[in-house]
């Protein structure tokens, strides 16, 4: 019988702090500061002349907003200009991305005349605020690093009511919209003044519906369609747009004729886990062995196709896609709490259907903030493409909650991936930082492909690989089988929906087949590592490829290769540097190193060009008794070249993940030194105050024609060992036997 080679745990053993010297030289900076006065005075004294004019009533405190454009050389936290801003009494209150052409560039790389990714700021502050920032960039006396703020702008603009209205062309006389405020739970007295004003636009407010996350207030008005534009001349207005309507996931499901044997007799193999599925709904107890379903205010009322969708999502988790010709269902890797959320008769308070679900949500930030679930999918949302300088409430709200890490989310990423951009984006919330964005793939053997109707990235940056990956969903040559316990049957169709709660079954199947301990992190690291892209799809498409279909791709390994896990904590400030297993035996060929480093962020959803606020520097060391260094998660490394032009500093995304192949002559006992540094509001912050940063990295190392690596390694590294499987999971060799 073939030895099954199991991958490795306890990587954490081969890491320990290590001072790192980090040198940089002095800035160079584009613009003298004679340049400066000229150009961004002009630029002041209109944003001072046009705020003057303005009524009272839309300057809550007596203060407006405006748009400082950052020089894209200067996007670094380091080089935020918040001490500029706190000399003069304004604040940033938000950020977004934005491409400029500059002036003058700093680099040799960058072209004159080219548009580069940079950094809007919305800036606040009274009208006596914005006039000291005009003296202070005029007067020679002006601080030495006041100067140098200045001359890392390259824009000051007003903030207009145009730039703020996303409503499009509205068809309703009096439409539902959601209004971003700037305005946090401390900033009552804002939320209170742009009701009044609303109202006087003939504008009806729903205060008490509103959702506050971080720096931002989501609230839903009515207002005649006349009327947007003037309502988002309020000044801390951020955005107005139209609200969407739900998105309720799933295509066409229609009956097999095909037997369904018994369902299972034996309990789920971990019971003591906790999954959230928030969907349809069941109506039945035929799954109670393993389902708990939960009403939701609102969601009392319901339909068959809404239960329909709620049994194919929980059937996926439970039973994975269903291969018909087979005599047995799977046994359930754990329960399934699932959560009635939506309904077709769902009302908001005012009688208006509850378009955008702001109520819903409410329900959902409940549950996960008192039931804090270990495995979670989302398979519902608002149906709109998400956008690259807006946060959605969704995305914000839930990506609140996975920012411990202790909890892994799959979301469907939408099924309009067959229409024109920007409508084909994948949608909200599966956006999100903290989670596994699913897309679809049409079949289930070798020569997949994503599904044509399967929305597609790229995500804003950071979040710019989405979908992380994509499962199986179905399509007309293969369709997606599930149990249909409404019906007692299987049923067939296709749908990111159900790609995604099937892959959160793999996800969960890791986890519940080891004794060994390991982090939800650990288990997101290994399946976004083990996601396989061929090189001809784009990565905006596919994310890093097809999740693996099963535990058993997951846990083991070839002969050639040694996979380990490392997991633990990284202190704020501190580097780590971690040991990368390397054979002793001779190498017959090429040895490729592959490693996916994941770990959760806090977000600051008012910045989203600065959206999480971890971040890791990473540096690879081919040989440990050399000081050549080379950056192995480098931008252009990891992305396909339509994801490259649209990210800054791929260091701020939670997920970091590349292969390389090195000569044999060129590695020596490699090691990897990471560094975590953090910001809050896009500045930096004191690393002291910050708590540990938990992260798990799975690196595999295999090498050409050269049987035995496992065993060598397993052999000269003592304290890696192999993870301990749970005694109820069988797990198969090559061979396919057990």
């Amino acid at each position: 019988m073939a030895a099954t080679n199991i991958i490795l745990g306890y990587g954490e053993t081969l890491t320990h702090p290590y001072e790192l010297k980090r040198g940089s030289g002095d800035k160079k900076y584009p613009y003298f500061i004679s340049e400066q006065r000229q150009w961004l005075g002009s630029q002041l004294y209109g944003i001072i002349r046009a705020q003057a004019e303005q009524p009272a009533v839309l300057k809550p405190r007596g203060e407006s907003v405006a748009k400082f454009t950052l020089h894209p050389a200067f996007l670094a936290k380091s080089h935020h200009p918040n001490d500029l801003l706190n000399a003069t009494g304004l604040r940033c209150v938000g950020s977004r991305s934005a491409t400029v052409v500059p002036r003058k560039v700093t680099s040799v790389r960058q072209k004159a005349g080219e548009e580069l990714f940079t950094a809007t700021l919305y800036v606040a502050g009274t009208d006596r605020s914005f006039e000291r920032l005009s003296e202070m960039l005029q007067s020679s006396r002006t601080a030495q690093t006041h100067q140098k703020a200045f001359c890392r702008f390259e824009l000051m603009q007003r903030f207009t009511a145009h730039d703020k209205n996303l409503t499009g062309a509205v068809a309703a006389n009096l439409p539902l919209l959601e209004v971003v405020l700037h305005a946090s739970a401390e900033d009552s007295d804002i939320v209170k003044a742009f009701e009044v004003y609303a109202e006087s636009l003939g504008g009806v407010v729903e205060t008490s519906r509103a959702l506050v996350v971080s720096g931002l207030t989501f609230i839903p008005v009515r207002v005649p369609a006349a009327a947007a534009v003037e309502l988002a001349a309020f000044h801390f207005v951020r955005a107005v747009r139209v609200m969407p309507s739900l998105r309720i996931g799933g295509r066409e499901m229609r009956g097999s004729s095909v037997m369904v044997p018994s369902l299972p007799t034996m309990p789920a193999i971990d019971p003591s886990l906790k999954v959230a599925v928030f969907d349809g709904g069941i109506g039945h107890s035929d799954l109670s062995p393993w389902v708990k379903e939960t009403i939701l205010p609102g969601a009392e009322v319901t339909s068959a196709a809404y239960l329909n969708h709620g049994n194919a999502v929980t059937s996926s988790v439970l039973f994975g896609p269903i291969d018909e010709a087979a005599n047995e269902f799977a046994r359930p890797y754990a329960n399934v709490h699932h959560y009635r959320c939506i309904s077709p008769a769902l009302q908001a308070p005012s009688g208006v259907p509850d378009a955008d679900l702001y109520d819903v949500l409410k329900h959902i930030d409940n549950v996960l903030k008192n039931e804090k679930p270990d495995f979670l999918n989302l398979s519902i949302g608002p149906y709109m493409p998400m956008d690259d300088d807006e946060v959605h409430p969704w995305t914000a709200l839930i990506d609140s909650h996975l920012a411990s890490g202790e909890t892994l989310a799959t979301v469907a990423v939408g099924n309009d991936g067959d229409k024109v951009w920007p409508d084909s984006r994948v949608q909200p919330p599966s956006d999100m930082v903290n989670a596994l964005a699913v897309g679809a793939c049409d079949i289930t053997d070798a020569a997949w492909s994503r599904a044509t109707y399967s929305s597609h990235g790229p995500g804003r940056s950071p979040g710019m690989v989405k979908p992380d990956g994509v499962g199986f969903g179905g399509s007309d040559a293969e369709p997606f089988v599930f149990y249909n316990a409404l019906a007692g049957q299987y049923a067939y169709t296709t749908g990111t929906s159900f790609s995604s709660p099937a892959t959160l079954r793999t996800a969960i199947g890791v986890k519940v087949s080891l004794n060994s301990p390991l982090s939800l992190l650990a288990v997101r690291a290994l399946m976004s590592h083990h996601a396989s892209r061929p090189k001809h799809m784009l990565m905006s498409h596919v994310g890093h490829g097809r999740f693996p279909q099963s535990v058993e791709e997951v846990l083991t390994c070839d002969d050639n290769e040694v996979r380990v896990i490392y997991q633990g904590t990284l202190q704020a400030g501190q580097n780590l540097r971690a040991l990368i297993p390397f054979p002793t035996l001779p190498l017959k060929g090429k040895v490729t190193l592959r490693a996916t480093l994941c770990f959760a962020s806090h977000t600051d959803p008012e910045h989203a060009v600065n959206y999480t606020r971890a971040g890791l520097t990473v540096v690879l060391r081919p040989k440990k008794t050399k000081k050549d260094t080379m950056t192995f998660f480098s931008s252009s490394k990891m992305y396909t070249s339509e994801l490259e032009a649209r990210t800054d500093d791929q260091k701020w995304e939670t997920t970091l993940k590349h292969e390389h192949r090195f000569n044999v002559d060129t590695l020596d006992d490699p090691i990897f030194d990471i560094t975590y540094g953090a910001r809050e509001d896009g500045q930096s912050v004191d690393n002291k105050s910050l708590p540990p940063l938990p992260y798990a990295m799975i690196v595999t190392v295999s090498a050409e024609d050269t049987p035995g690596v496992y065993n060598n390694i397993r052999q000269r590294y003592q304290t890696l060992q192999p993870v301990e499987i749970r005694q109820e999971v069988r797990i198969k060799t090559a061979t396919g036997r057990p």
